[in-house]
């Protein structure tokens, strides 16, 4: 038996976002995949909003995703995009799938850490033979993004081999073994993962913070990391993993995107400065951006504004993907708010229905009753009473519709300035409200760890050896981790790692 692994950095090396790692076990005898994102900027970059990719060779030639014939897996995409039209979409996910079948992948699985699209977008594309091991949080979140966009080839997630996970949970692929565990992140639902390979502990962090109001559960996480207590006392541990285990962690693959530089920050202080806005408050409506799936963001200003008997405004799209999330929320947290029950929050309507989710949140808004809280984008320049009004980009409709003369304010909220989620277009919304008088704060707490978090949980961990991930200054973090005489491997892209046992 060959005892070596082998990991291959596909993307999120020397880059925020992107983040696809493949992993090779020769003593299992095990491919996978650990995250399947793209670069979000660079994707925005060939197709902007309601643009798409027309076939996958396409994405390839690109470099948006990796290039499969020069991988060891064979059959990574799916076959049947071509063949497929965009109408009768229950016959088209039929074929997706047979065709797949016909050529199956020897992938062997692909982990997902959390529902940002430079970590899942990948899967959009792949081979329905491959199973995709994901926490059902992030499986719900996809889905909601899915069904509140129109189906085209980067927005195909049905059909997809779902393995959902828990916290605690063992995944059995082959001989190898993974707990994944939760972690604080942007997202409801993060997860970093502990991997027992046939050469030790691997362990990969996704994206996680210590400062966010979950922060309690990365702390469980390294504990887990520390002691390896669910995998000892499930009795699937030999005397070879016992062993292993004893050594410590083989290979950390670390996120480091905020490494540099940082401020000391948190979602409450977040709330604290809102809280302070409306002191001595002047404005009449504030313009508000952040990530859609931020849901402590959108809980915190949505509580602002029923503190202050402000109105919320959303699209229609936001409240279809929300209503969603209410409705098969696994957390609590991702109850409040409530797009039914919460009559603060109103709903601005765009014409006539074109799409499902415009017709199915019409229904269900005036199935509940709650008729009173469409409004029309016409009714926004003589609305009753102040209001924030929820955007991820500006458009017509919009700035003619606002009324200028009242006094605006724009704050910009939006995860990190990456792009997890869109292209970042805040200075465009900047420049254009400058237009018009209307100032810009910025009232943020970042979803990645802060530095001194970050130093703390590598010397806590002491792996044997680290590799940066999800970070723009690897060199800086090997500098850094020299001092704590930690080894700190700089990756390339497509460039193998290879691990033996010790």
């Amino acid at each position: 038996m060959n005892d070596r692994i082998n990991i291959t950095l596909l993307g999120g090396v020397n880059e925020v976002g992107g983040n696809t790692f493949l992993l090779e076990d020769f003593g299992y005898d095990i491919k996978i995949l650990i995250d399947f994102g793209v670069k979000i900027d660079r994707y925005f970059r060939y197709y902007p909003r309601k643009k798409a990719p027309s076939t996958i060779n396409e994405l390839i030639m690109n470099n948006l995703i990796p290039n499969d014939d020069l991988l060891p897996i064979d059959d990574l995409y799916t076959h049947s995009w071509s063949n497929i039209k965009i109408k009768n979409t229950s016959i088209k996910i039929k074929e997706q799938i047979s065709l797949d079948q016909l050529y199956p992948s020897n992938l062997d699985g692909i982990l997902i850490s959390h529902a940002h699209k430079d970590h899942y977008f990948g899967i959009s594309f792949i081979n329905r033979s491959i199973p995709i091991y994901t926490g059902k949080v992030t499986k719900k979140i996809i889905k909601a993004f899915y069904k509140s966009e129109i189906h085209k080839l980067d927005n195909n997630f049905k059909g997809l081999k779902w393995r959902t996970f828990k916290t605690g949970d063992i995944i059995n692929i082959k001989d190898l073994k993974i707990i994944p565990f939760h972690v604080d992140h942007s997202v409801p639902g993060a997860y970093g993962f502990i991997i027992y390979s046939s050469v030790g502990i691997i362990v990969y962090t996704g994206d996680f913070r210590m400062h966010g109001p979950l922060s309690n559960m990365t702390r469980e996480f390294l504990e887990q990391i520390k002691t390896n207590n669910i995998f000892l006392r499930s009795n699937t541990a030999d005397d070879k993993q016992k062993v292993l285990i004893s050594k410590g962690v083989k290979v950390l693959l670390c996120e480091g995107t905020r490494i540099h530089k940082g401020i000391v920050e948190s979602e409450e202080s977040v709330e604290n400065n809102l809280e302070k806005l409306f002191q001595n408050n002047p404005f009449n409506f504030i313009l508000v951006k952040y990530d859609r799936t931020d849901w402590d963001r959108f809980r915190t200003f949505s509580q602002i504004a029923k503190n202050h008997n402000w109105k919320y405004i959303i699209t229609e799209k936001d409240a279809y993907f929300y209503y969603l999330l209410n409705k098969y929320g696994l957390q609590n947290t991702m109850k409040d708010p409530n797009i039914i029950k919460d009559d603060h929050i109103y709903i601005v309507i765009n014409g006539d229905v074109k799409y499902i989710w415009q017709e199915k949140i019409r229904q269900i808004i005036y199935k509940n009753q709650k008729g009173a809280r469409f409004l029309k984008y016409s009714d926004l320049y003589d609305i009753d009473g102040n209001f924030f009004f929820y955007l991820t980009n500006i458009n017509r409709k919009l700035i003619k519709n606002l009324n200028f003369k009242k006094t605006g304010l724009f704050i910009s909220s939006s995860i990190d300035p990456y792009s997890e989620e869109f292209y970042d277009n805040t200075n465009t919304i900047y420049a254009k409200l400058q237009e018009f008088g209307i100032p810009c704060y910025r009232i943020h707490a970042s979803g990645h760890v802060l530095i001194h978090d970050l130093i703390n949980f590598v010397k806590s961990i002491n792996p044997m050896h680290l590799i940066p991930v999800h970070t723009e200054y690897s060199e800086f973090i090997k500098l850094l981790f020299s001092k704590y005489d930690i080894d700190t491997i700089i990756g390339e892209k497509n460039k193998i790692i290879s691990f033996n046992a010790d």
